[in-house]
């Protein structure tokens, strides 16, 4: 999802008037049907950008190749948008710092400047990583099952098909 800076704190507040009172952050996966009708119309009412990148085949194997590859397509086009910082989903050391690693090469290839910053944040701590979350979710479900019904409340999201091999 691309979000206007100016906008950051208006969007976690509606994210988190989302949450059940124990719940500490939304998860697509977690979510009932109607539950995940409700995070899609939150999320389309925001009426933002969203870029999904699917890396294909994707063998379970192959699954960090697969994210790497995207990343190389997904971190270029938001360049390119005028993004100036991206936050990822915070991993496992080891997997943060593959995705350093990755980053740095994806530079010095020149496909990215100094200029993009990616950091990486924990999704309990910053709301913002629910919108790719669901959007992910609400994607899959329409692609896998069927069930357009999500992505047409979310609204706009582009695909950009991506190779593995």
């Amino acid at each position: 999802m691309v979000v206007d800076t100016v906008r950051i704190d208006e969007i976690r507040q509606v994210l988190r008037s989302l949450l059940y009172r124990r719940q500490d952050r939304l998860h697509w996966r977690d979510e009932e049907a109607p539950r995940r009708t409700k995070i899609a119309e939150a999320i389309g009412a925001l009426d933002l950008a969203a870029t999904v990148v699917i890396g294909t085949p994707l063998a379970k194997s192959k699954q960090e190749r697969a994210r790497r590859k995207c990343l190389e397509t997904l971190l270029p086009n938001l360049e390119t948008m005028g993004v100036t910082r991206v936050v990822m989903e915070e991993r496992t050391r080891s997997l943060v710092e593959s995705d350093r690693k990755m980053i740095t090469a994806v530079r010095g290839k020149r496909l990215i400047t100094a200029g993009l910053r990616v950091e990486t944040a924990r999704p309990k701590e910053e709301p913002m990583l629910w919108l790719p979350d669901s959007v992910a979710g609400a994607f899959g479900a329409a692609r896998d099952r069927g069930r357009s019904e999500w992505l047409e409340l979310i609204g706009r999201v582009e695909q950009i098909d991506v190779s593995t091999l």
